[in-house]
């Protein structure tokens, strides 16, 4: 805004005050016009907002379906590996163990052919002469012919290993818990005391395992 200039008669000072008013650059403000969209266009961005939405949305899911089908496989994979594992593990309650010993010089054939005897070995199930029961194999007398095998179908109930033991026919068989086949063979004539091995018959102080008919018996060999 311009001040007049001062006529002749103004004072001095004034006038110094005008000119230095006229002096001064002008300051223009600037107005900025913001524009409000239409309700046109904010339904059109509207529309493109959740077509996006959607879209990334289908993206994301399609994704995790696929980790999670991805996961199911290798889940399947990891199930299959166990079974494997455990019908490996399994796998030697169907073979036939031989025992140490004469044993170990059988052929094949010969454990092939061989007579087959069935047993268990049942926790506390004898009644003894002190009126208790105790540990005991159903059959404790075998009978074999020198050097050939007799395969023994044993069914250890227990959930410990027992033993048909004896150090003088050189027979060592360990039996297993579950229902195993093993090879008995005896290399020289003669009736010979076994027993098992494995401390058992725990209630009794091992009685068991001294008694003939319990935990232990005889191999008869000719």
């Amino acid at each position: 805004m311009a001040f007049p200039p001062p006529s002749p008669s103004e004072d001095p000072a004034r006038a110094t005050v005008h000119a230095k008013a006229n002096s001064e650059p002008r300051r223009v403000r600037k107005i900025e016009h913001i524009q409000v969209p239409d309700e046109e266009t904010q339904a059109r961005d509207q529309r493109q907002f959740d077509e996006t939405v959607n879209t990334n949305g289908k993206v994301v899911l399609q994704w995790l379906a696929g980790l999670g089908i991805v996961a199911a496989v290798m889940m399947s994979m990891f199930a299959l590996v166990k079974s494997g594992e455990r019908v490996e593990a399994a796998a030697p309650a169907t073979a036939t163990l031989r025992q140490t010993g004469a044993a170990a010089t059988i052929s094949e054939a010969s454990v092939a052919a061989a007579k087959v005897v069935d047993l268990s070995v049942i926790p506390e199930s004898k009644l003894g002469p002190d009126g208790k029961k105790h540990d005991a194999f159903t059959k404790t007398e075998f009978a074999v012919k020198v050097g050939q095998p007799l395969k023994l179908e044993i069914d250890n109930t227990d959930n410990q290993p027992h033993s048909i033991t004896s150090p003088v026919a050189n027979v060592s068989i360990t039996a297993m818990p579950g229902t195993h086949t093993y090879v008995l063979v005896v290399s020289k004539p003669g009736k010979f005391l076994w027993f098992c091995q494995y401390p058992c018959d725990s209630d009794a102080n091992g009685w068991a395992m001294k008694h003939p008919g319990y935990m232990s018996g005889y191999i008869t060999a000719t």
